[in-house]
């Protein structure tokens, strides 16, 4: 018995020009609904299956497209894209990612403040506030009008004229009216003569000159500005007052 010739072995490639001559075979013997490109079918509706149709060449390049921007996409890990453009004739045209514009990423939204909250924290400050001031102006050392026109020897009108001119501290509270402090009275009896340098320096309002007169300062070896003063240190207070300006101004 002949020998029987042994059966040819398929061929295990195909040339580029044989794999797009599948592909349009394929797709030009699709079942209706669906789109086949090579072993890849998609499920379409009638509609787009009779306009995609006469385009094979496009819907081909546009699955390469995709392929190649999935496959970019995963090795970059950052997101990517491509474009699509048809023309007035339906011609389309097609942009690889790469050719593409940087996009930014979008910035979260900015979170809107709660409103009650922010206004019920205020309200609490100024509570905070209030009741610090309260307590500060019943201290024993805080005198009224009368009482500090009584230590200096003048009339309460002077007082009055003094406290306008930034020549005496005088705190003033919601009931209670103005208040002085009995610190500010230096050893000969008169107020401290550089109380209007330091209305200059910090400003017009007498509750930071007061904050400014009963805290302690580095500047000052640790010491309160109103003990400095008594001790007659006023060209360091100065000096302190004139480095907290430039501070609170830079």
């Amino acid at each position: 018995m002949p020998n029987a010739k042994p059966a040819p072995t398929p061929t295990k490639t195909k040339s580029a020009s044989r794999a797009k001559s599948v592909a349009a075979s394929a797709l030009s013997q699709a079942k209706p609904g669906r789109v086949t490109t090579g072993d890849f079918t998609v499920a379409l509706g009638s509609k787009t299956l009779r306009t995609l149709s006469s385009r094979k060449a496009n819907v081909k390049a546009l699955m390469e497209v995709l392929g190649e921007t999935i496959d970019e996409s995963r090795k970059s890990g950052r997101s990517m894209g491509f474009m699509v453009e048809v023309d007035r004739t339906g011609q389309p045209r097609i942009l690889p990612a790469k050719n593409l514009p940087a996009k930014a990423e979008p910035k979260p939204a900015a979170q809107p403040a709660d409103e009650d909250d922010l206004d019920r924290a205020l309200d609490a400050a100024r509570e905070r506030g209030r009741l610090r001031a309260a307590e500060v102006l019943s201290g024993e050392e805080m005198l009224s009008a009368e009482e500090f026109a009584e230590l200096l020897g003048v009339s309460r009108v002077t007082v009055n004229a003094k406290r306008q001119k930034h020549e005496v501290l005088a705190l003033e509270g919601a009931k209670r009216g103005f208040r002085f402090p009995a610190w500010q009275i230096d050893e000969n009896g008169k107020p401290f003569d550089v109380l209007p340098k330091l209305f200059d320096l910090l400003g017009d309002s007498p509750w930071t000159v007061y904050r400014f007169l009963v805290q302690r300062h580095a500047e000052l070896d640790g010491a309160s500005a109103k003990d400095s003063l008594r001790r007659g240190r006023a060209d360091q207070v100065v000096e302190t007052a004139e480095s907290v300006a430039r501070g609170a101004f830079a």
